[in-house]
């Protein structure tokens, strides 16, 4: 049995023969969770797509159909298993302020991750939202590289009131992309697992 084709393989599960499930199983399951691995970068949720498409494969077993791809079907559960965690994950408070913080701080090329113009537009805009001094305070030290003391000395300000203005611009920022960045995540994860 273990030499049967995918096709002798599908019709056997349909008639419930757990011998062909499992040679199944043992057939794909670790191209499945390379697959999964590469899609989303998390081993658990790898691991949980491969159970659950696994899973999928055995209760459905009547809906097979062995004139299709087989191979092809279960790679598509598995993409579409990682779409829609993904697309759940961007609505996790966790999720999103751990791929906002990344963001703020800048992906570097070591971590394989990508400026997603949609969320740097959303940023843009929010920086546009600022008052004037705070604006400048915030790009003089976020997108110029100056410090505190460098900011204050060139606009004839207090340490202090650089400190205040920045403090109050990121707060504003990190509220202005938590709020507006929803569809930007969903799109920068599969820019990021999707590269084109």
């Amino acid at each position: 049995m273990v030499d049967a084709t995918d096709e002798a393989l599908c019709g056997m599960i349909r008639n419930r023969e757990q011998a062909a499930f499992t040679v199944l199983y043992d057939r794909y399951r670790n191209q499945i969770y390379g697959y999964t691995l590469k899609l989303c970068g998390s081993p658990d949720v790898a691991l949980d797509a491969v159970q659950e498409v696994f899973m999928q494969v055995w209760l459905r077993h009547e809906t097979l159909d062995p004139a299709l791809s087989l191979k092809s079907y279960l790679f598509r559960s598995a993409r579409n298993y990682v779409f829609d965690y993904l697309k759940k994950a961007v609505h996790s408070e966790k999720f999103r302020q751990s791929f906002l913080q990344s963001f703020e701080e800048g992906f570097g090329a070591s971590d394989h991750l990508l400026y997603t113009k949609q969320l740097e537009a959303i940023k843009m805009n929010a920086i546009s939202r600022l008052p004037a001094q705070r604006q400048l305070i915030y790009k003089m030290s976020k997108v110029e590289g100056f410090s505190n003391q460098e900011i204050a000395d060139r606009l004839g300000i207090s340490i202090n009131t650089v400190r205040d203005q920045l403090v109050k611009a990121s707060r504003f920022v990190r509220s202005y992309l938590h709020r507006h960045a929803d569809i930007a995540i969903l799109l920068a994860a599969f820019r990021i697992i999707l590269p084109s």
